[in-house]
């Protein structure tokens, strides 16, 4: 073999490529994430990912998730783990639960990555926290009610909230009674409605409802994951189901005032 050649061949790295998999349901991850992970080498891994959904897969699997106060690997390490594998000329993937540029690393790793030579790719995952709106059908934003919109931390020791209509709290499990304290304190209403819901996407996802007045003086515990959405929009998912009672009022009267007083029986 060509010596030159040769040298060539061995300064030659793999790649590295940031995957964002979606709030969880497998369904949601997309053609291009998929592409990727059916042709990687080695996978890292979050917590919040289905591990037999990759099971499909024949690449390395290796989990380095962190959940609070339970981190398998610390970020430093991680970023060692991919650097070394791509200097081993392997195509890795580094999965992350929602999007990997909303509160996911994505650029202390790429800058990491990018600083040891490594080509870098990333594609975008669907976020908890735009999820959330979709699979509990309360927009986070609506016109007249709310035209902005800030995806918060709630790990922050020195929390300030921004000022938007509608927020959207990640990690907040355990601090959200400081944070509905924080709200109220920064002019927000006592009323202001907030849902908290828990595994989006999953089969057991489960949603909650209060107040910040509720959440700043109670001590209820909520599951972990959850997200929390706080703001006015939060309202239209039982205004929905006024309005449509209402409609149908508002139907009768005009055919019963039609038809002589006549009842409907819509038969609900």
């Amino acid at each position: 073999m060509d010596n030159s050649k040769s040298e060539i061949y061995n300064t030659k790295k793999g790649k590295v490529t940031l995957v964002g998999f979606g709030p969880g349901d497998p369904d949601l991850l997309t053609l291009g994430g998929e592409r990727a992970i059916a042709n990687a080498h080695i996978i890292f891994y979050d917590d919040l990912i289905d591990s037999t959904f990759l099971d499909r897969y024949t690449a390395e699997k290796v989990y380095v998730g962190k959940r609070c106060h339970r981190h398998s690997h610390e970020q430093d390490e991680i970023n060692r783990l991919m650097v070394e594998a791509a200097h081993a000329q392997k195509n890795v993937v580094r999965l992350k639960g929602g999007d990997p540029m909303i509160f996911g690393h994505g650029g202390e790793e790429i800058k990491f990555l990018r600083n040891n030579g490594i080509e870098v790719k990333v594609i975008p995952g669907i976020s908890t926290g735009t999820a959330v709106a979709a699979l509990t059908q309360v927009p986070l934003t609506h016109r007249g009610i709310s035209s902005s919109v800030a995806f918060i931390t709630g790990h922050r020791p020195d929390l300030s909230l921004p000022n938007a209509d509608t927020l959207v709290c990640y990690m907040a499990g355990s601090t959200i009674h400081r944070i509905a304290i924080q709200a109220i304190a920064e002019g927000r209403k006592h009323e202001t409605p907030v849902m908290l819901v828990h595994n989006v996407s999953h089969a057991d996802q489960k949603e909650f409802f209060s107040t910040l007045e509720a959440l700043s003086v109670g001590d209820e515990t909520y599951p972990t994951p959850i997200i929390i959405v706080i703001g006015d929009v939060v309202n239209l998912r039982n205004q929905d189901e006024e309005s449509e009672e209402d409609i149908f009022d508002i139907i009768e009267k005009e055919f019963s005032g039609n038809l002589g007083g006549t009842h409907l029986n819509w038969g609900i």
